[in-house]
């Protein structure tokens, strides 16, 4: 999966005001990759092995450390979060595109 792919979902998702059923729907036939919606509209995608992140880098862009269960790492912004672990990557809809453009360059997908 390319991180471009990942752009693309995020794109999808701000089209409109998705009830968390058809934007998962959406999401899915952009990539296999989506396994969930969340009420908040972020998208969940699970990849065959563990993706690497480099949390310190992220929070260097203004993001706060949170916990947002199930999930070991989350960073929270002022406008929306990112949470990650293991084969897990949660992306809040509500980040500004520019964030999650920098935020991409310090995450390391697994090779397909």
């Amino acid at each position: 999966m390319k991180l471009s792919l990942i752009e693309a979902l995020y794109k999808k998702a701000q089209e409109k005001d998705w009830k968390p059923w058809d934007l998962q729907s959406e999401l899915k036939k952009i990539c296999e990759n989506v396994v969930a919606v969340g009420d908040d509209l972020s998208f969940v995608l699970k990849f065959e092995k563990p993706i690497s992140v480099d949390l310190e880098k992220i929070m260097e862009l203004g993001g706060k450390k949170v916990k947002i269960y199930p999930y070991k790492n989350a960073v929270r912004f002022d406008a929306g979060y990112i949470a990650f672990d293991g084969k897990f990557l949660r992306i809040s809809r509500d980040l500004e595109k520019e964030k999650l453009t920098k935020i991409l360059n310090f995450i390391t997908l697994p090779e397909d």
